[in-house]
């Protein structure tokens, strides 16, 4: 058994990856811990809220692009989502309550752009439905 391990310790594949940092974009905080919304510091400055991504802009986007921006959009949406529910437990007003519909109003542009692209790309009948089969599961 200690030679196995040894030998896949040893293996071209992993050795490339020793010491190599992963790459991730999310908090290193997983779990319900991602929902919870921390107040602002005293002195730190309130971010505002963007506005909402074009339909123009998302054309110009790759079909993994959109997908990824989906999943962040989502994952934004729930953490949205949980702090409403606090405020509302709370009985106090959440602040910019304009995001929620932010956030939603870029998920239903990008499953617009995703449909189109799969009517315009894909002649074949099958493949379009297919397509917006997942299209509409998102």
């Amino acid at each position: 058994m200690a030679g196995i391990a040894h030998s896949l310790r040893q293996a071209p594949c992993l050795a490339a990856l020793r010491g190599c940092a992963r790459l991730s974009t999310s908090a290193p905080v997983r779990g319900l811990e991602e929902l919870i919304v921390k107040a602002p510091k005293e002195g730190e400055a309130v971010v505002k809220a963007g506005r909402a991504w074009e339909a123009a802009e998302l054309r110009l986007k790759s079909w993994d692009d959109l997908h990824a921006l989906w999943f962040v959009l989502l994952k934004e949406r729930n953490r949205l989502h949980a702090e409403r529910m606090m405020h509302q437990h709370l009985k106090t007003n959440m602040p910019e309550i304009t995001r929620y519909k932010k956030v939603k109003l870029s998920m239903n542009r990008i499953k617009q752009v995703m449909s189109q692209r799969a009517l315009n790309e894909h002649t074949d009948p099958i493949v379009q439905a297919k397509l917006k089969a997942f299209i509409n599961a998102l």
